[in-house]
C-alpha cells in the first residue's frame, strides 16, 4: 500500500498495436511490392511512365519484365526494430493529369480497406498515405508536373528478410565482398 504513492500509471491494456510483424519472405514480400505497384498504377488511370526514382531509364511496364524484375530484385531489407522491410517507390513526369491521378488512387485505397490519411494536406499538391493493418504503408504524392508512388512492406521477421547490415558473418566465405556490397548500398 506504501509505494503506490510512487508508482506511475500504466495500462494493463493498451490500444496501440505494437511492433507489428509478419512472416513474409524475402521473395514473396518482393512479389507484394509488385502487386501494389501494379493495383495502385492501374488505378491512377497512368499505365505509361512510371520508372524507378534512381533511374529513368528502368521502366515499370508490362513490356519491360528485366526493368520490373531489376526493381523488385534490386531491393533489400531495411530496419524495422526485429525484422527487415522492403521500401520503394516509383516516379511518374508523363501524366498530364497527376493531381486527377492521385484522387483515383486515394479512392482505390479506401475502397480497399486502407486507412488513408493526408501527409500534406493541399489541394493543389496532395501527399496522403495508406496504413495496412499489418504495419504495411502505401503512399502518394502529386503535383501538375509529377507524381510519385511509395510502397513499403510490413515488417518481417523471417530469416530471410533480417536486417544483413548487422548479420554475423562468421562462416561467410566473402566478407571483404559483402562489406563493399553492403557499402554501395547493395548489389
Amino acid at each position: 500500500m506504501m509505494c503506490s504513492g510512487c508508482m506511475q500509471e500504466v495500462p494493463i491494456v493498451s490500444n496501440e498495436r505494437g511492433n507489428q510483424t509478419t512472416n513474409m519472405t524475402l521473395d514473396e514480400q518482393r512479389e507484394w511490392v509488385g502487386e501494389q505497384f501494379d493495383a495502385a498504377i492501374e488505378a491512377s488511370g497512368v499505365s505509361e511512365g512510371w520508372y524507378d526514382i534512381y533511374d529513368q531509364n528502368v521502366v515499370w511496364a508490362d513490356d519491360r519484365p528485366e526493368d520490373r524484375d531489376r526493381t523488385l530484385n534490386s531491393l533489400f531489407p531495411r530496419d524495422c526494430g526485429s525484422g527487415g522491410r522492403l521500401i520503394v517507390a516509383l516516379l511518374n513526369t508523363s501524366s498530364e493529369d497527376p493531381i486527377a491521378a492521385s484522387e483515383n488512387v486515394r479512392a482505390f485505397w479506401e475502397s480497399e480497406g486502407w486507412a488513408v490519411s493526408n501527409i500534406r494536406s493541399y489541394e493543389s499538391d496532395p501527399y496522403f498515405r495508406a496504413d495496412g493493418e499489418d504495419g504495411a504503408q502505401l503512399a502518394f504524392m502529386a503535383t501538375a508536373e509529377h507524381m510519385s508512388l511509395e510502397v513499403v512492406t510490413a515488417c518481417s521477421v523471417h530469416a530471410t528478410v533480417t536486417n544483413w547490415q548487422y548479420r554475423d558473418e562468421e562462416g561467410n566465405e566473402f566478407p571483404e565482398e559483402l562489406g563493399q556490397i553492403l557499402a554501395n548500398g547493395g548489389l
